[in-house]
């Protein structure tokens, strides 16, 4: 099958089996400083084996030029930032989302970060068809993922790639009856939205407990105020000695970060938070 491909490292294993099994034409990607996983191993995969790589949105008229000029029989989306726009009339167009949640539960950007903010013991990952609605399509197939005490938001990426993957080979394998068989949602049900900027922010009168449970729920997301500006954290670990400063920088992405019952050593990246 010839697929066009939009996503990032998170679903990198799915990429792999198409590589292996199928033709992908094209990768369409996308780079956001607050995602712990990015494009770069996925990217380096598209061009190792000569695969045009894309950052720019698609339009529906390259889209109707995929199917109709070029052979595409699948638009395949696994963690993408952008809306994929349906060209009208095609009759030509299939399309398949991966999303991170048990839908109809956990319409998002943000499934899994929502899922911790929510406090829930289970969620997921579906794989669902492209519909002009956004993570509304009809469901091919969907599996629960259980969060133990344990279980931190990487943890989640990992966990529904993996279960992602067993979901693609079995589709694939009878790719015709899963899509004849795919079921449509239920309710409409809210659309869980960003997390609060507050819950993922650091502070100096936090415990060691407590950053880390942030860092554990948001990783790439959280951040960390230092000097009247907003920054992401992207490394963290705990230190038990107290500091006599608010923050001591030790290189422009390295600093020991003051707590009320210790400090934290964090990895930064030197951008500030956007608004």
């Amino acid at each position: 099958m010839k697929i066009v491909y939009f996503g990032s490292d998170v679903f990198l294993s799915c990429f792999e089996y198409f590589l292996k099994n199928h033709e992908i034409l094209a990768l369409y990607t996308y780079h956001n400083d607050e995602d712990y996983f990015t494009e770069y191993s996925i990217k380096k995969e598209a061009e190792r084996h000569g695969i045009p790589v894309y950052y720019e949105p698609i339009t529906p008229e390259r889209i109707e030029k995929y199917f109709k000029e070029e052979g595409c029989e699948l638009i395949f989306v696994a963690e993408y930032n952008r809306i994929i726009p349906i060209p009208e009339g095609l009759a030509e167009f299939k399309g398949m989302n991966v999303h991170s949640s048990l839908l109809p539960v956990g319409r998002s950007y943000y499934p899994i970060e929502s899922a911790f903010t929510l406090g829930l013991k289970s969620s997921g990952v579906t794989v669902h068809k492209l519909a002009p609605r956004l993570d509304g399509g009809e469901i091919i197939d969907q599996r629960e993922i259980e969060i133990t005490p344990e279980t931190d938001s990487v943890d989640m990426y990992i966990k529904c790639a993996e279960n992602a993957l067993t979901m693609v080979k079995e589709i694939f394998s009878d790719f015709d009856g899963y899509w004849k068989n795919a079921s449509k949602q239920g309710e409409k049900l809210p659309y869980w939205k960003r997390p609060d900027v507050s819950l993922m922010t650091l502070s100096h009168d936090m415990t060691r407990k407590e950053a880390l449970e942030i860092f554990g729920k948001y990783n790439g997301m959280t951040i960390a105020p230092i000097g009247g500006r907003e920054y992401y954290v992207n490394g963290i670990s705990p230190g038990s000695a107290k500091l006599d400063c608010d923050v001591r920088s030790l290189s422009p992405d390295r600093l020991l970060y003051r707590l009320s019952d210790g400090h934290l050593r964090l990895h930064i990246l030197p951008t500030e938070v956007p608004r």
